[in-house]
């Protein structure tokens, strides 16, 4: 973990986040830093309004939402027009239904439309996660400029989340070729047992923009109509987005 003031900061913030709700010690715990550092830095926090505090408890303070909201605006376009038909593609299939981006080395969701069916899928929106392992991620990798798939995949350990994860990079190579022939991706299993997802890339400017994706109980999806389905949403979005 970085020692510099903004390594702790973001630590602090991370785990806040990751925790919904901290006291200060179990914050010093889980970030390891010093008790007196970390009062110090949440108070001026605290201060700030980028953390809440009550009764000695810890959360994100409204500050962060503000910023993130003004962040987020140069995406608005792409989460308007998304949104209406994630909509669409759960009541169609019953499955959930996402929005994804690369974010550096990690897929963070930007819209999820939940299904009430167990098993759940294990995202949440703004959480990052692997990207050689979900549907999305490898959307966004296969047809990203192979330069760039490989810096990513140079910085990022292809860990095993279950045992269908791809864990070697010629596997996961083999992967990404089948999914640029054939437009979509498929994640059977590799990032929870029990679910597949099918992902495809919304392009802008010949690149991936962002990726949607359908996720389902490994015995209900039906991959080639998924399929069929996210390249026609893709193929709108692409053209309502335009090059931006």
């Amino acid at each position: 973990m970085s020692r510099t003031m903004v390594g702790r900061v973001l630590a602090l913030l991370d785990a806040v986040a990751a925790a919904g709700v901290i006291d200060r010690r179990a914050l010093a715990g889980a970030t390891r830093l010093p008790q007196p550092t970390v009062n110090r830095i949440v108070a001026t926090l605290v201060t700030e309004r980028l953390l809440a505090e009550e009764a000695g408890r810890l959360r994100l303070g409204l500050r962060l939402f503000e910023l993130g909201t003004l962040a987020g605006q140069a995406g608005v376009g792409l989460l308007d027009a998304a949104g209406p038909y994630l909509v669409d593609l759960h009541r169609a299939f019953g499955w959930t239904a996402q929005l994804a981006v690369l974010d550096g080395d990690a897929v963070t969701y930007l819209l999820k439309v939940g299904s009430a069916r167990r098993p759940r899928i294990d995202t949440r929106v703004a959480g990052r996660f692997p990207p050689h392992c979900t549907g999305a991620g490898k959307a966004l990798l296969a047809f990203s400029p192979p330069e760039l798939t490989e810096e990513i995949l140079d910085r990022s350990p292809l860990t095993a989340r279950t045992p269908a994860t791809l864990t070697s990079r010629a596997g996961l190579a083999a992967d990404l070729r089948a999914t640029r022939r054939r437009g979509y991706s498929v994640d059977r299993e590799e990032f929870q047992t029990g679910m597949v997802g099918v992902a495809a890339p919304v392009r802008t400017s010949g690149r991936p923009l962002a990726a949607v994706t359908l996720v389902g109980p490994a015995d209900t999806v039906d991959v080639h109509r998924a399929a069929h389905a996210l390249r026609l949403v893709a193929n709108m979005l692409e053209a309502r987005c335009g090059p931006a």
